[in-house]
């Protein structure tokens, strides 16, 4: 006691250290920042029973947290929306919270009296989340853009030199040299035609075809990207005039990402008819539709994994007419793709589809150089309309409309062997909208028959 009157500060020193070891028990703060800390498991805690910890972490708007909890309760205490309780008290779920400002955020972990706790968190970024979906809009595009080229009554015939180089193949070159779209295509017929020397082989009622393409290309985000396709279908010619056939499709896209998580990718599968018509001298109608589902495999809170439906639509009318040795081909088309989106909060789906109008005369003209070289000019001008729901297209349905009308111009030249060899280039433009930027394209193709 004496000691105590005559030191009173030492006893505050003593006292406080006596305190210290508890408090270190009971609260252990982290500062990190962003979802890139998050997810190398800075928010993550182990707590014993009947203790607490406390992690900070610095957040954009709109960055989503996921936490999995383990026999402990979650709450926000510091920054927008605090005092919220995300997770019950020794519970063992998961919940998420989303930034809604700019900031830094402060989350308390509390472990039941009689067990341990634990909590693991996630964290899907704005930017993450942005990237997600201009990927699966630029899969859902490319996908778009085109058909398997045997899907047209019109489409020249394939010649096969030898039976053991069977595929007709296409290779278009980027401006680095590299390849960038790489495709194949075989019949059953031309494989029989091989076989016997290249003769003329009637298919029969039904002739089957496989064609596939890999397409690689740059975006605004990484390298690494493609789209790859494969096409098994059937063709039967009821009249010279009128073509069927039924396709089945598999397809996959990825992209690299390197903010915080590497790879989205989304794969599918669709099924259904086709047709090709000539409805009279150089007019032909192509139409195609089909179902099945597709997979996305990218990082979000809102997508789901598991597989969801899917649906196609598509339609061109072309007309070709010849004027002095020109040809003029103006078309009108439609296209519509739709992938179902899984809520994976909610469970439930909604579509979210990509489509367009486009009006696009087309004139070219083939110029011989000798008796087996040519090179033929080409150039095309339109517009297009976007949409992202069919409803669009109904006059009647006034709370969907489409996009603005946007022109599209494009030229080019090939250089090629008659029934062989040809090396194409393509440039172009598509005029930008309100919300989207003019968009300037380039491509190099070389088309090499493997049998020759």
């Amino acid at each position: 006691m004496h000691m105590a009157n005559r030191h009173p500060g030492l006893l505050a020193i003593l006292a406080a250290f006596a305190v210290l070891p508890i408090e270190a028990r009971s609260a252990h703060a982290a500062e990190e920042s962003g979802c890139a800390a998050v997810n190398r498991g800075a928010l993550n805690a182990a707590i014993a029973a009947g203790e607490t910890a406390v992690r900070r972490v610095t957040l954009a708007v709109g960055d989503a947290l996921t936490f999995t909890s383990s026999g402990a309760s979650v709450s926000v205490t510091g920054g927008i929306g605090a005092a919220q309780t995300a997770i019950a008290a020794a519970s063992d779920t998961s919940a998420t919270f989303k930034a809604v400002v700019d900031g830094d955020y402060v989350f308390r972990f509390e472990a039941a009296a009689a067990n341990a706790g634990s909590v693991r968190v996630a964290c899907i970024s704005t930017a993450t989340e942005a990237a997600n979906a201009a990927f699966l809009e630029r899969r859902k595009a490319m996908l778009n853009g085109r058909d398997p080229d045997r899907l047209r009554i019109d489409r020249p015939a394939t010649p096969v030199a030898e039976a053991d180089k069977l595929l007709s193949s296409n290779v278009s070159m980027g401006e680095d040299g590299r390849a960038k779209d790489v495709g194949f295509s075989v019949s059953l017929s031309e494989i029989s035609a091989a076989a016997q020397g290249n003769k003329k082989v009637d298919p029969g009622i039904v002739d089957f075809w496989l064609e596939g393409r890999m397409q690689s290309y740059d975006s605004s985000l990484d390298t690494g990207n493609n789209l790859s396709v494969l096409y098994f279908g059937t063709r039967s010619m009821l009249s010279p005039d009128i073509m069927l056939g039924a396709l089945a499709q598999l397809d996959r896209g990825v992209e690299t990402y390197s903010a915080s998580n590497p790879e989205m990718a989304a794969r599918g599968w669709m099924v259904g008819p086709y047709m090709s018509v000539k409805l009279g001298q150089g007019v032909v109608f192509d139409g195609r539709a089909a179902w099945g589902e597709t997979e996305n495999q990218v990082w979000s809170d809102t997508i789901d994994d598991s597989l969801t439906a899917r649906r196609l639509v598509r339609g061109k009318l072309t007309g070709t007419r010849e004027f002095g040795g020109w040809k003029v081909a103006p078309s009108i088309g439609l296209v519509y793709v739709e992938d179902a989106v899984r809520d994976a909060t909610s469970n439930e789906t909604k579509a979210a589809g990509t489509g367009k109008v486009e009006v696009l005369p087309e004139v070219s003209k083939r110029y011989a150089l000798d008796d087996d070289m040519f090179i033929e000019p080409r150039a095309a001008l339109g517009a297009f309309v976007g949409f992202d729901d069919l409803q669009a297209l109904n006059p009647a349905a006034t709370s969907v409309r489409p996009t603005d009308v946007q022109l599209k111009a494009e030229a080019g030249v090939a250089v090629g062997v008659k029934d062989g060899s040809s090396l194409k280039a393509t440039g172009g433009v598509e005029s930008g909208t309100s919300s989207a930027a003019e968009n300037w394209m380039g491509r190099l193709q070389l088309n090499v028959p493997l049998g020759k």
